[in-house]
């Protein structure tokens, strides 16, 4: 029953009404839903409504309170924004008088036309919104959205909600939403998310049916933040307002996450004293607020003044003074997801809304790992970026670390769980509390690399009294080149045995990809805890529609293959080749775009890349024709044993720095453009842009003349050009500060004086020189050099380590005291 509040001077009192409408004759009862009315008009809107407002009385008749009588045509002419604010009108001996009161109607006037998509769309959203809404079943909550009284009259609001109609109303519009939004590529993903989440907590109220006003209320304001998709031209709003919209979407999410939530939690909640209704009401008015605000700002299109409400935990904490420092917990640098590496807008959509509706689940035994698993080049590494890019814009991701073969240096088991740790501090000052009371005393265990204790100190143990609130997502990427077998044996158990036991924080959802090895499947076995998901599953005409639209993306502004191969036949032929690895579409698409100048036209590169039908088969093709000659080829293989052998990928700068005129990188690395990343940008490092151009490298069988064998000279060359470096730079007092004795902590810019005198390539020999001298033959020269090395360099490069550590203390410590302990065991042997 609705329920307005009256005020009069200092006085409060609740009284309950009722409203009966009429429209020609039409009567309805306002108690029980929102009132629609099929007006057939002659055009003057003459049709005449009629409203009473009833005082309701449990003991004899309910009471007349006023009425409001107009046509339509008048209600309509009143309007402001949709809302009618009118002075009731009561009936006395001496005529009609003004009562006093004041009531407001929200009224949409939705004309029916037969050839209107949108209005087809619309009912046919209805009809599925109610089927579900529909298995609600009748509540007797009711919502009256109420106002202070003004003076000593009286103010009705009388915006009556049902917990049945408002959400079918959401489910309605936001399924409109959802379509007119579809080729809107920065917004539909939010929106796809949205729809999601919203859907599970609908039916999550279903089962539980813990339902009441405050989730009326807060359904009741997100349904309003959709009502302009009933307008003549919504698209136009939205496209004018893409910011303000997309916060709206997101803010809807999280509005979704609470809701399911709180409905499972409430009882508990308040049972074990835990929160007050208070404290939940308070938590509810902030998406309200935030709903409000945001709407006001896409409506009225003024500047935001406020961002997206993310309630991660329900205990929420005051910031403390307490100085925070975990720099010195091992963490992967260079590690997080990127954001172009994605997939292209428009595509892999409907599997990336699976693997979303995966990681969304509520239920307390919901799986709580998506292993991903798929064939090297069938993207599986593109959908993992996509879903942290999605989730890092919803604020839901925890963390995500991209393991890389090519860089396993930086990024490996060691430094997996203790990266997500600090990252998941990042975002939740109570975690970053939590954990802090655990490490600071404890420098051991903060600089601890052991994945089981990292997964039990720092991820476990600080979560333990949290309450969360909706999914924090990690995304582990390529967990296949975090090692070999024997490398990742440790880290697949942690992850294995702390899963198994249901150990870790409820809320945290991980998408892991990697190929289908054997360690790892045996590992993470499809069951209760895990949930699998291949890449090969995909339709293959779903699989090819996605190509087509790359390829298309990609080379649709060379006119001349349209002119030579008409009606799209070239963009056919080149999906037909792919043999629905995505790898190999974007490589053939990188060289026919002519990524490193070879001096063919796209026309000819077209005609090359369709000699090949296997991802190996390009790779030969396209390295065929870059190196014709036998000395060619021979510096290539020469110059990519360098670049693979490193332990960190360096850039073409560094890399010309390092080799000067000793090997000619610059001739081999630019015209490899499709095949390598880094060359168009020649401080980016160089790396194959994927995992099997180097496999196929690396491989006798599969490279042919093209393997590349990383040899103990390749090493050598590697150790004494790095030796080479450190003599020619390392100097006292590095930096060229005034007074050498001061603190570092005392100067101010140092990290920038850091960056500006130890540049990338030498802080890469100061990290690796040893690591690469110890897999060498042993020469009477190399022992002397390394002897000269120490007796004239040693302090300055100490000196540099310490500088260094600056930005990342664990990372050039330890690597400090590797290099000694290699070196001892390097000297003990020779």
């Amino acid at each position: 029953m609705p329920r307005t509040r009256r005020t009069a001077q200092r006085r409060q009192r609740i009284v309950p009404y009722g409203i009966k409408f009429s429209i020609c004759g039409y009567m309805a009862l306002a108690l029980l839903q929102r009132i629609h009315f099929d007006i057939v008009s002659d055009g003057d809107d003459r049709s005449v409504l009629l409203a009473k407002v009833y005082q309701k009385s449990h003991i004899g008749k309910d009471k007349l309170v006023g009425s409001l009588t107009d046509t339509i045509g008048g209600v309509l002419a009143k309007l402001k924004d949709g809302v009618l604010e009118e002075t009731l009108r009561k009936d006395s001996p001496d005529g009609s008088v003004v009562s006093g009161i004041t009531i407001k109607f929200a009224f949409a006037s939705e004309p029916r036309r037969d050839a209107n998509a949108d209005q087809r769309q619309a009912t046919d959203a209805v009809t599925r919104a109610t089927e579900v809404v529909g298995t609600l079943g009748p509540t007797p909550a009711v919502v009256g959205l109420l106002s202070s009284a003004v003076d000593a009259g009286t103010n009705v609001v009388t915006e009556v909600q049902t917990f049945e109609t408002t959400w079918g109303v959401l489910l309605q519009r936001m399924e409109l939403f959802n379509k007119i939004v579809t080729d809107i590529a920065q917004i539909h993903p939010y929106t796809s998310l949205a729809w999601s989440v919203i859907s599970t907590a609908s039916q999550v109220l279903v089962n539980q049916k813990n339902r009441d006003d405050q989730i009326i209320r807060l359904a009741g304001t997100m349904s309003d933040v959709f009502a302009f998709v009933h307008d003549a031209e919504p698209l136009k709003a939205i496209q004018a307002h893409i910011k303000a919209i997309t916060l709206l979407i997101q803010q809807v999410t999280e509005c979704g996450y609470f809701i399911t939530e709180y409905t499972k939690q409430k009882s508990f909640w308040i049972r074990t004293a835990k929160y007050t209704i208070s404290d939940i009401d308070a938590r509810i008015s902030d998406y309200v607020n935030s709903l409000q605000q945001l709407k006001a700002a896409f409506l009225e299109g003024v500047a935001l003044q406020t961002g997206v409400t993310v309630l991660r935990m329900m205990n929420v904490v005051e910031h403390t003074a307490e100085s925070v420092d975990l720099n010195d917990m091992p963490y992967a640098f260079g590690a997080r997801y990127a954001q172009e590496k994605g997939c292209l807008t428009g595509t892999r959509e409907s599997f990336i809304k699976d693997l979303c509706e995966i990681l969304n689940n509520p239920d307390e035994d919901a799986p709580r790992v998506c292993l991903l698993t798929g064939v090297a080049g069938s993207g599986k590494s593109a959908v993992a970026h996509s879903i942290a890019r999605l989730y890092d814009g919803q604020k839901r991701l925890g963390s995500s670390y991209c393991f890389a073969s090519t860089d396993v240096a930086r990024r490996n088991p060691q430094n997996l769980f203790s990266t997500i740790a600090r990252d998941l501090s990042d975002h939740d000052p109570q975690y970053k509390s939590a954990l802090w009371r655990i490490v600071k005393d404890n420098r051991a265990l903060r600089t601890s690399t052991s994945p089981f204790e990292q997964v039990e100190r720092l991820i476990i143990e600080p979560s333990k009294d949290l309450h969360p609130i909706g999914p924090l997502v990690i995304v582990i990427d390529a967990l296949d080149e975090s090692g070999n077998q024997a490398g990742r044996r440790h880290l697949l158990r942690a992850i294995s045995k702390q899963i198994a036991e249901s150990a870790l924080p409820r809320n945290l959802r991980f998408l892991i990809t990697s190929r289908p090895e054997s360690d790892i499947l045996a590992a993470l076995p499809a069951d209760s805890h895990f949930v699998h998901k291949k890449m090969g599953d995909i339709d293959e005409q779903i699989v090819d529609g996605d190509i087509q639209k790359f390829i298309h993306h990609s080379l649709h502004q060379y006119t001349k293959l349209e002119s030579s191969w008409p009606n799209q036949e070239w963009c056919r032929l080149l999906v037909h080749h792919s043999q629905h690895l995505f790898q190999w579409a974007s490589t053939a698409c990188n060289f026919i775009e002519g990524f490193g100048s070879i001096g063919l036209n796209p026309c000819k590169r077209f005609m090359i890349v369709l000699q090949s039908n296997t991802l190996d088969e390009l790779y030969w093709t396209i390295l065929g024709q870059l190196f014709t000659l036998d000395d060619s080829r021979q510096l290539f293989r020469e110059v990519m044993a360098v670049v693979l052998a490193l332990k960190e990928p360096l850039s073409l700068t560094s890399l010309t720095a390092l080799f000067d005129k000793d090997l000619i990188i610059e001739d081999i690395i630019k015209p490899m453009g499709s095949l390598l990343d880094g060359v168009l940008d020649e401080e980016k490092p160089i790396r194959p842009l994927h995992t099997s151009f180097r496999d196929f490298l690396l491989d006798e069988a599969r490279g042919s003349i093209f393997y590349v064998d990383i040899r103990p000279e390749h090493s050598l060359s590697l150790g004494r050009a790095l030796l080479a470096c450190m003599r020619n730079m390392l100097k006292f007092n590095i930096c060229d500060l005034k007074d050498s004795r001061e603190r570092n902590a005392a100067i101010p810019d140092l990290p920038s004086r850091v960056n500006k005198a130890i540049p990338p390539h030498l802080v890469y020999s100061c990290q690796y020189w040893m690591d690469h001298l110890q897999h060498t033959r042993y020469t009477l020269d190399l022992l002397n050099e390394v002897t000269l090395f120490f007796n004239d360099f040693f302090p300055y490069w100490l000196e540099a380590i310490s500088l260094l550590s600056l930005s990342s203390p664990l990372s050039f410590i330890l690597s400090a005291l590797e290099t000694c302990t290699i070196l001892k065991k390097w000297a003990k042997v020779r």
